[in-house]
């Protein structure tokens, strides 16, 4: 099993989802490495979040240990370039092909969701589930935000300031005995729970058998008072008939006023359902409406956001116009022409040549017929010479352009200013298509608005109509309830009676003879008060006595069995609390001792030497009341002379560590950088003996030096081969061991940005093949 990827989206610095894919980092694969993963970033880029994205979606409850107050803020919270976000989720993919979680799947993917409302939802695999659903199942493949599966900063350090009693703990969940605990727990709550049972049972069957006594006493007499019984009988008849006779007439009368006020309620009632239905239908249209409104407004605003552009263009078209023009203004006739050193030396070349060519006709000339023709070259050179000399002087020689060029450039400006004013056109007229497309939305728009406004109207009318209504209703609502209670009180009385008559004559009231003779109630009640008296001195009993005994004769053999039955629940929950002990205690010891040999091991191999062990130790638990109350009366106890209860001692850790060349007599004289490699030692020893799929190391290495970081890559690498780590760090030493590199950078947005390199594509040259 091992962890396939983790993907994150609105989680904390997270904003955009975010992928880190683990399956590239190693050969997956039974018995071999499982691979290293690392990632890299600056400070405050958002590294750690990804191991608080693991440690919330495995189920974290508390807000301290994810660096936050409320559930709020783990959703990103915005910047100045990106708003806030409504929620976060988080999913890890785990690869389940070897079955150590017993599910049906090989592909488990586990998501969490938060809400800024506070609504939160598990799933796996899709499927909504309950936060303890999925801690059971993953306490069965070793996996909890609990565990040592995810060391976050500062845990690492954790064990050496823990207490004694907190170590063990520590131990006791590498040993895997967390599940004996949990039965042992419930047993003992079962346990006290039997116990205070029985005692409440024992307490019953000590109440009720001297009234058993004394009811099967009376039961056994069984005297006659047939006189006494007749008349009581006949008292009863003529009492019970004028009462019930009263009673009926009574609901007769309310009973014809309650149904009159029903159908009232019943016809206001169909027409507040009728008011109802128009203002969830008038709900429904204002729904549509908005709807409606809200896509007409986004496509008027892409119709702005065209317009928009196309204004733009054609600004831009116009300045090109403009520019174009003016510099088919600017033409100039006469071209310029600087006159520097190179300028000077190439027309000098030239006269040179052309003197010396003239010299060379001179020699050459026979006769006089070619003298002017030389007079006229001479000339010439001696103009050219005159204009170098001028140009010298003002730095440059203006020159007549040729006709046929200055043509040819204003053509070219004509053409350009013609294409120009074209593609204006062309843009004025897309321009005016979606204005009028603006135009036309803008007026479906209102239309809807002021419809929206009509059903609004209606919809005040109607909610005013059914205030009315819902009030007139209240108020028969209100007449109808008092004569309910009238009835009710009605029904109060009969129910009474009838019970009184069931239980005084053993008969159903239906079966007494009604009378309409006047009975005076208050003489036939005291008449029947003195029969009954008459009857208990006789020694009459009544048939009720004997059903109490026969029913307390059964609750007290009920309660006799359920004593039983408690005294064996009691042995069998002590023997199943005795069988737990016996695991919890035979793992514990070789967990224990397994533990403590390989922290020995790592201890030598980070400190190159030294001595280091744990040491089970024996503590008495705290009585703070008792404690409380001695310090208040200036009293201290004496705890030798105490007698101390074995319930009251505990067994502790305590950790012995002594690097190389030092005498260290506890903990506390550890320089920081020694805690830091003992705690890793420890951490490393825990994880040896039972390999989580996988684990998260947060900067736990981040005070070594780099000798110091060679040894823990060099474990590091061991443990890789049961556990797939996934390292947040900034050590360089540590970066060399991991197979993918995962860097984390933070724009000024505010938003975690992921860039992953697979070491395999890393060149001897440090480049990166594809």
């Amino acid at each position: 099993m091992f962890l396939r990827k983790i993907e994150i989206s609105g989680f904390k610095s997270f904003a955009k989802k975010t992928v880190l894919d683990f399956s590239k980092a190693g050969v997956l694969s039974g018995g071999k490495k499982l691979g290293i993963t690392a990632i890299v970033g600056p400070n405050g880029s958002g590294k750690s979040n990804i191991a608080d994205a693991l440690k919330w979606a495995l189920g974290e409850q508390s807000m301290k240990t994810l660096r936050g107050k409320k559930s709020e803020d783990i959703i990103f919270a915005g910047s100045g370039k990106k708003s806030q976000l409504g929620s976060a989720q988080v999913s890890i993919y785990l690869d389940n092909s070897s079955k150590k979680i017993p599910i049906d799947y090989e592909d488990l993917v586990i998501t969490r969701k938060i809400y800024r409302s506070g609504e939160s939802e598990y799933l796996i695999n899709g499927s909504r589930v309950r936060l303890l659903d999925i801690v059971d199942m993953l306490a069965k493949a070793g996996i909890g935000q609990r565990s040592y599966c995810i060391i976050n900063q500062g845990m690492a350090d954790h064990a050496l300031n823990a207490t004694p009693v907190e170590r063990r703990v520590i131990i006791e969940e590498a040993a895997g005995v967390k599940e004996h605990q949990i039965k042992k727990e419930r047993s003992e709550r079962k346990l006290r729970s039997t116990k205070i049972n029985i005692e409440r049972v024992k307490g019953l069957l000590t109440e009720i058998e001297p009234h058993l006594n004394m009811l099967r006493r009376q039961s056994q007499k069984a005297e006659k008072g047939d006189e006494y019984r007749q008349n009581l009988n006949q008292k009863q008849n003529e009492l019970f008939g004028f009462l019930w006779g009263n009673i009926q007439k009574e609901k007769e009368q309310s009973s014809g006023i309650k149904d009159d006020f029903s159908k009232k309620i019943m016809i206001n009632q169909r027409e507040i359902d009728e008011i109802q239905d128009k203002l969830s239908k008038e709900s429904g249209n204002k729904a549509s409406h908005q709807e409606e409104i809200r896509k007409l407004e986004d496509e008027e605003r892409k119709i702005n956001y065209a317009s928009n552009d196309l204004e733009r263009r054609l600004i831009i078209e116009q300045g090109k116009l403009e520019l174009e023009k003016e510099r088919q203004k600017e033409i100039k006739l006469i071209e310029i022409i600087p006159v520097d050193a190179s300028f000077i030396k190439t027309r000098l070349d030239d006269l040179q040549k052309r003197q010396n060519q003239l010299v060379e006709k001179l020699s050459l000339l026979k006769n006089l017929g070619g003298l002017e023709e030389l007079k006229e070259y001479a000339k010439k050179i001696s103009i050219d010479l005159s204009e170098l000399h001028q140009g010298v002087i003002k730095g440059k020689i203006e020159k007549k352009k040729q006709e046929d060029k200055i043509q040819k450039i204003h053509q070219e400006g004509q053409a350009r200013l013609d294409a120009m004013q074209l593609e204006i056109e062309k843009i004025r007229k897309e321009r005016d298509k979606v204005e009028l497309q603006r135009k036309e939305i803008r007026g479906k728009i209102n239309d809807l608005i002021k419809k929206d406004q009509e059903d609004r109207r209606e919809t005040i009318r109607l909610e005013d109509e059914l205030r009315r209504k819902q009030f007139e209703t209240e108020k028969v609502k209100d007449q109808f309830n008092d004569y309910k209670l009238e009835f009710a009180k009605l029904e109060v009385r009969e129910e009474d009676l009838q019970i009184r008559i069931e239980k005084e004559m053993k008969v159903s009231p239906e079966k007494i003879k009604k009378t309409d003779a006047h009975v005076d109630v208050n003489k036939w009640e005291h008449d029947i008060e003195r029969l009954k008296f008459q009857l208990e001195q006789v020694g009459a009993i009544d048939e009720t006595i004997l059903q109490e005994y026969q029913e307390t004769q059964e609750r007290y053999d009920f309660l006799k069995k359920e004593s039983e039955d408690l005294e064996d629940a009691i042995k069998s929950l002590r023997k199943v609390i005795k069988e737990m002990e016996h695991n919890i205690k035979g793992n514990f010891e070789e967990t224990f001792k397994q533990i403590n040999e390989k922290f020995s091991e790592y201890f030598k191999i980070i400190f190159g030497g030294g001595k280091s062990e744990l040491v089970r130790v024996e503590t008495r638990r705290r009585n703070n009341n008792k404690e409380t109350e001695e310090e208040e009366n200036g009293e201290v106890s004496d705890l030798e002379e105490e007698e101390i209860d074995e319930d009251d001692i505990q067994t502790g850790i305590e950790i012995n560590a002594c690097p190389p060349g030092k005498k260290i007599a506890n903990l506390g004289m550890l320089s920081g950088g020694e805690r830091t490699l003992t705690s890793i030692a420890l951490l490393f020893a825990i994880i040896s003996h039972n390999p989580p799929p996988f684990a998260i190391l947060d900067e736990v290495e981040a005070s070594l030096d780099e000798a110091n970081s060679q040894r823990f890559g060099k474990i590091l690498r061991q443990l890789s081969n049961k556990t797939q780590f996934v390292l947040v760090t900034h050590n360089r030493q540590t970066m060399k061991e991991a197979s993918v590199l995962y860097g984390v950078s933070m724009n000024d947005d505010g938003i975690s940005q992921l860039l992953s390199v697979h070491l395999d594509q890393v060149g001897e040259e440090g480049e990166i093949n594809k």
